[in-house]
């Protein structure tokens, strides 16, 4: 029988997220990623995504659920040009959000980030675009 004990449950409220916008994708940063497991998870709220693999795109729309297994070699795009989109993401660990907070800061400051931009702080965080050849 498993050992059972105190279970911490947390309530993460809307209003007391960390909010970054990355162009016109917004990010709630719910929680800090303290699991053990290294994935990514997202709901879209709003809008509409589109998730790009090496097998191809998918567009999640409002009330969808994306999850990503650690080692997928993934990226994703607002799908809209002219509509913005929110999502519920989590990332684990948590040390991932921080790519998300230096792309908001980039883009706060009025900078449109190049594909060289974009690569290098993939790079900061072990991570590749789709069409990089990798290895699994």
């Amino acid at each position: 029988m498993p050992i059972r004990g105190p279970v911490h449950v947390k309530l993460h409220k809307k209003d007391a997220a960390e909010t970054l916008r990355v162009g016109p994708l917004t990010i709630r940063v719910y929680e800090d990623g303290s699991l053990t497991e290294n994935r990514v998870s997202g709901v879209l709220l709003r809008g509409s995504m589109t998730f790009v693999t090496p097998e191809g795109e998918t567009t999640a729309l409002a009330g969808d659920l994306m999850t990503v297994p650690p080692g997928a070699v993934h990226t994703f795009k607002n799908a809209s040009e002219t509509e913005d989109c929110e999502v519920y993401m989590t990332a684990t660990p948590g040390h991932y959000v921080d790519y998300f907070r230096m792309l908001a800061k980039v883009t706060d400051a009025g900078k449109q980030l190049t594909s060289a931009d974009v690569q290098h702080l993939m790079a900061l965080f072990g991570t590749f675009p789709p069409n990089v050849e990798s290895e699994p």
